[in-house]
C-alpha cells in the first residue's frame, strides 16, 4: 500500500484539529478572574494598606492557615505597587474563599483514524463524540479592598477555577498564583517615587 502527500497531509491536518480540540479544553480549567471597581475611583490618594481584623477566611475564629498564606501573597503585591504597610491603614483587605463540587461534561474528540479503500482512493476517517462527565471541585479566591475612612468597598477581585488534590493538600503555591492573577487586574498607579525614597 503506498500513501500519497495529500493523503499523509489530511491525516496531519486531521490530528491537528484533534490536538486543538484537547488544547482548548485544557485552557478552560485555568483560573477565571473577575474584577469590580468603584465608580470614579482616585487610586492615588490611598498610600498605605492593612488587613481588617477578622478576614472572612478566619470564621472559626482563629487564623488559619489560608489566612496566612493570603496576608503573605497580597503584601507582597501591594507593596510591590508602592503601598506600605500600616496599622492605621487607608485601605483595609478583606478575603474570602469558598468552593463547591459540580458535575462536567465535556465533548472529547474519538479520533478514529483509518485507511480504507474508497471509491475514489485510499482516505483515512475520524469522528469527534463522547462525553467525559465527572465530578470537580470548583474554588473561588474573592479579594475586597476597602477604604477605611469611609468603610466603601473601591475594589474587589475574584478568581474561580478548578481545585486539585494537590492543591489542596499543598495550598501555598496555588494561592500565590491566584493572588498574583487578581492583582494583574488591578487599577494601575504611579506610585513609584515612594518606592525609590525608600
Amino acid at each position: 500500500m503506498t500513501i500519497d502527500s495529500k493523503q499523509v497531509q489530511a491525516l496531519m491536518r486531521g490530528l491537528a484539529i484533534a490536538g486543538l480540540v484537547a488544547l482548548l479544553a485544557a485552557c478552560a480549567t485555568k483560573p477565571e478572574i473577575r474584577t469590580q471597581t468603584a465608580p470614579a475611583l482616585d487610586i492615588l490618594k490611598y498610600q498605605s494598606f492593612g488587613f481588617v481584623e477578622h478576614p472572612d477566611t478566619d470564621k472559626a475564629g482563629y487564623t488559619t492557615l489560608t489566612t496566612r498564606y493570603l496576608k503573605d501573597a497580597v503584601t507582597r503585591e501591594m507593596l510591590s505597587r508602592g503601598y506600605t504597610q500600616s496599622g492605621q491603614p487607608d485601605l483595609l483587605i478583606n478575603f474570602s474563599a469558598g468552593s463547591k463540587d459540580k458535575v462536567e461534561g465535556n465533548p472529547w474528540p474519538d479520533v478514529g483514524v483509518g485507511w480504507g479503500r474508497y471509491s475514489r482512493g485510499w482516505g483515512w476517517g475520524g469522528t469527534f463524540g463522547g462525553r467525559d462527565i465527572r465530578t470537580v471541585t470548583e474554588g473561588s479566591l474573592t479579594i475586597d479592598v476597602v477604604d477605611q475612612q469611609h468603610r466603601e468597598l473601591i475594589w474587589s477581585g475574584t478568581a474561580k477555577g478548578r481545585v486539585t488534590g494537590k492543591d489542596e493538600d499543598n495550598p501555598q503555591p496555588a494561592i500565590d498564583k491566584a493572588v498574583s492573577a487578581i492583582f494583574e487586574k488591578y487599577p494601575k498607579q504611579p506610585l513609584v517615587a515612594n518606592v525609590a525614597n525608600k
